[in-house]
């Protein structure tokens, strides 16, 4: 009887140590009680667990893929950006026609971005290639257009030939060239664009003024050579001025690149 039982021990030694393999040291007994074997068994499961605790995680592969472009500017009007790559997941906030991004990658169709202390996803019929070189075309264009308007009478809320305010104007002349901008100075200078310094502006810039009732109250379009092209209420149309008349220099506010 004793025999046996010690053949038995001996056998569930050897199948711990088949078990634990190399993770451990041999348990095998070919003789000895059934406490001293658990005792072992003990040991073995103990150093198993703490080999388990101590083990590098896999690392996992980026959600995103590589984009085809690094910098984008927003297309389209209001934009969501959502916290993931689908229409189900969370709006994190909105960005409008001319905002530019960092693009960090792209899944199924939709572009992950980022801007500021921002990173969300926008859909990829929203976001187009930024380049500097076709940007300043697209402000030569805005230039040439609005130079053809010259002397169009100033008419409050108007956002066409038949008469402009000075958001109507610029809002008018972005939409022939596809950009959407909302119809007030304040929602372009906070909405719209990237922020530009006054000493970099180039054609086709948005340029900022206060007035004795706004802190934003007027906006108008640089053509370059410190001049602004703008439809003015106290002349009753659009007209050009100068940077540096000390009205326009006393009221900037900032200015605001677009395309």
């Amino acid at each position: 009887m004793m025999k046996h039982l010690r053949m038995k021990t001996a056998a569930l030694a050897f199948a711990l140590v088949m078990t634990v393999g190399a993770m451990s040291q041999p348990v095998l007994a070919a003789s000895g009680s059934i406490s001293d074997l658990m005792n072992r068994a003990a040991t073995v499961t103990a150093a198993v667990q703490e080999e388990s605790a101590t083990a590098q995680p896999l690392p996992t592969e980026p959600s995103s893929a590589e984009p085809a472009f690094t910098q984008g500017m927003i297309i389209g009007g209001t934009i969501n950006v959502r916290s993931g790559p689908s229409t189900n997941c969370d709006r994190i906030t909105q960005v409008m026609t001319g905002k530019l991004v960092t693009v960090l990658g792209t899944d199924n169709g939709w572009y992950q971005i980022q801007f500021g202390d921002t990173t969300g996803y926008v859909l990829g019929d929203y976001l187009k290639e930024y380049d500097p070189g076709a940007a300043s075309a697209i402000g030569t264009q805005i230039v040439e257009m609005a130079m053809q308007y010259m002397g169009v009478r100033y008419r409050s809320g108007g956002s066409s030939p038949n008469g402009f305010d000075c958001s109507g104007f610029t809002m008018y002349l972005y939409g022939q060239l596809g950009y959407s901008l909302p119809h007030t100075a304040t929602g372009q200078y906070k909405n719209c664009g990237t922020y530009v310094a006054k000493e970099d502006l180039q054609p086709g810039d948005l340029v900022f003024f206060s007035d004795s009732s706004h802190a934003i109250g007027h906006v108008g379009i640089y053509i370059g050579g410190g001049e602004i092209i703008h439809a003015r209420s106290s002349t009753g149309c659009v007209t050009t001025n100068s940077l540096s008349m000390s009205y326009y220099v006393n009221r900037y506010v900032g200015a605001k690149r677009i395309a």
